[in-house]
């Protein structure tokens, strides 16, 4: 799903910003605070129903705004998100209100790319399983009921846990059977994926990171030898003493080791971003092969790339098929590789909330 038209409205400094007669890149450049980044944070909001920055539409909400708006237009469909400072928010799709976040999530693939970040790689395993999760959620049908269903089951047995210092078994037997159940489930489904994405990704760290030699490990959060359903019943007392669940797939990793330690250890902040980078272009390169486009929110593409790590991620990008929204503060450098590269877009100014197309072109020109 490719967006040709967008409109912002009171979403941080941006009071109303309207584009139309997108090209597959929009490159939006001007100072610090002028508000690009929160044109990238409205789509994120409209793909994904949150923001990247904030858990809290109130933070993301214009200063004595009581709501605010996002719509896109795409060739076939219309889709939209009002989004309340009490939380509440209402989607629709071609002007039907629908119910959940995640059938606008599956029409909108959004991918967000900040070369200024390495959280995915520093700061525990949170972030790699969310970035799992997200390519489970595009490619594996059958993920988000079962994810549901396990995430569900997770926080009742531990409501159980927490609601007192010790819990017989059979008390709370009904609910280790429906984890082992789903979490079983979920790990099969996750380990699947998993061996097709390490497909994607060693095609894509070569190519980013040619010198380094870098493997992908899965880690289920518990040991697999042994059933689920066991594990929950020989962890009885130390979960009653722990008051939480220990081991599940809630607790699943993603290691990224070299041939000299973690990764985590090893590479320099550079590299890590290469890695990181490599990391989300696999994924949208795994979508792209099962035929489903990707919206790539790019911020500030130059600001920790060199050049030539600039221009082969943006090649890469133009090959998958994706519609770019980058940020910069040097739009030369930008365009001058989208010129090399023979890529249709187009240049926006972003000055104090205020957004001004400056120049378009097209591939023949």
């Amino acid at each position: 799903m490719h967006l040709k038209r967008l409109h912002v409205e009171r979403i941080r400094n941006l009071e109303t910003v309207a584009m139309k007669d997108l090209r597959p890149f929009t490159v939006l450049y001007g100072e610090n605070g002028s508000g690009k980044t929160s044109i990238l944070e409205s789509i994120h909001i409209l793909a994904t129903g949150r923001s990247f920055r904030t858990h809290m539409a109130k933070h993301y909400i214009m200063h004595d705004a009581p709501d605010a708006i996002v719509f896109a237009e795409a060739v076939n469909d219309k889709i939209g998100i009002q989004k309340f400072v009490s939380g509440e928010q209402t989607i629709k799709v071609n002007g039907d209100p629908i119910a959940t976040q995640g059938q606008l999530a599956l029409m909108l693939p959004v991918q967000y790319l900040d070369p200024l970040s390495t959280d995915i790689i520093d700061h525990g395993s949170k972030p790699r399983r969310q970035l799992l999760d997200w390519l489970m959620f595009h490619v594996e049908p059958d993920f988000y009921f079962t994810w549901q269903h396990y995430s569900r089951a997770l926080k009742q047995r531990n409501a159980l846990l927490k609601s007192k210092k010790q819990i017989t078994l059979n008390q709370i037997e009904p609910w280790n059977n429906l984890l082992a159940q789903y979490g079983e489930l979920l790990h099969v489904q996750r380990s699947q994926v998993i061996e097709q994405w390490r497909e994607f990704f060693n095609i894509e760290i070569h190519a980013l990171l040619p010198d380094v030699v870098i493997h992908m490990e899965y880690y289920a959060g518990f040991q697999t030898q042994h059933h689920l359903l066991d594990i929950f019943i020989e962890q009885h007392t130390k979960d009653c003493d722990r008051r939480y669940t220990e081991y599940g797939p809630h607790r699943a990793d993603i290691k990224l080791k070299t041939m000299h330690g973690l990764a985590d250890v090893i590479l320099s902040r550079g590299q890590k971003k290469l890695l990181i980078t490599a990391l989300k272009l696999s994924q949208i390169a795994m979508l792209h092969a099962s035929d489903k486009e990707t919206v790539v929110l790019l911020d500030d593409l130059t600001a920790e790339l060199d050049l030539s790590a600039q221009q082969r991620v943006l090649g890469r990008l133009h090959e998958l098929g994706s519609q770019v929204f980058l940020t910069t503060l040097d739009q030369v450098a930008v365009e001058k590789h989208l010129y090399n590269l023979g890529i249709s877009y187009q240049l926006f100014n972003v000055h104090r909330g205020m957004v001004y197309l400056t120049r378009e072109t097209n591939p023949t020109e």
